[in-house]
């Protein structure tokens, strides 16, 4: 267990930085209002140690991506830079024996000292969301030994052929007028999709047919009409880059091997 690798996908690009100090981001006006919530002055306090005391999830590559691909789909973040993080553990962390059911509240947050006996810094339980019937970990921050991280998805070459004909359909695309309404419910919507968004809505659900089935209603990508001048490439590179994150895993850890 502790000789494993685990995984993490994150927003954050210096995960678990925020983790050890959770005030970093929390400007003077927030942290004053803070401490005026309550009678006692306390509020910060409080919430600082509370933030604190939260496990980490760590799990295997798998459950990562598609902890990422759900946050995509289910939470507005297609926009969003993903980073991928393999974990070791330290040698000295203890484990609470067995493994248990996923102990998160109704956010995703755990308190290890509310599942475990005292002393204790990793978690096992079944994952029930991403990867189900895999085993993830609920961790204090001490418990971890290195981290190492990339940005993903992996750059895709614009000249990949599949990104190549990606780009032009979405610049074909963006040519044409926007589709008239086809029945009753399109009239009514005061803002109908250009063809270039559909087209794009087209080109995800191509790939999305190629993928695990567990994982096909959870690609979502991001498209902004207005970018696509810029860099008609974009968008295909994202999409591809995605989709080896799923077929290719070996890419992406041999260049987590790269990480210091």
């Amino acid at each position: 267990m502790r000789e494993m690798s685990w995984y993490h996908t994150s927003t954050e690009p210096n995960w678990p930085a925020r983790a050890l100090d959770p005030i970093s981001r929390l400007t003077e006006v927030t942290k004053e209002r803070m401490r005026a919530v309550g009678s006692d002055g306390k509020s910060f306090e409080r919430w600082a140690e509370g933030q604190l005391a939260k496990a980490l999830h760590v799990g295997t590559y798998e459950a990562a991506i598609e902890n990422m691909l759900r946050r995509m789909s289910d939470q507005d973040d297609a926009h969003e830079q993903f980073y991928l993080y393999r974990v070791q553990l330290h040698p000295e962390s203890i484990i609470e024996p067995g493994v248990h059911k996923e102990p998160t509240n109704f956010v995703g947050d755990v308190v290890l000292e509310e599942v475990c006996t005292p002393g204790v810094n990793v978690y096992r339980y079944v994952n029930t969301r991403e990867d189900p019937s895999s085993i993830s970990l609920a961790v204090n921050v001490k418990a971890i030994h290195s981290v190492q991280g990339i940005p993903i998805p992996l750059p895709v070459e614009t000249a990949d052929p599949w990104v190549s004909r990606a780009s032009a359909r979405l610049l074909h695309a963006a040519s044409l007028p926007i589709p008239e309404p086809k029945n009753a419910l399109e009239r009514m919507r005061r803002v109908l999709p250009t063809a270039v968004t559909l087209e794009a809505q087209k080109l995800t659900k191509e790939v999305a047919l190629a993928m695990p089935a567990g994982l096909r209603d959870r690609f979502d990508v991001h498209f902004d009409d207005a970018s696509l001048q810029a860099d008609p490439s974009a968008f295909g590179s994202k999409l591809a880059g995605l989709a080896e994150l799923v077929r290719n895993p070996r890419a992406v850890l041999r260049r987590l091997d790269q990480q210091p």
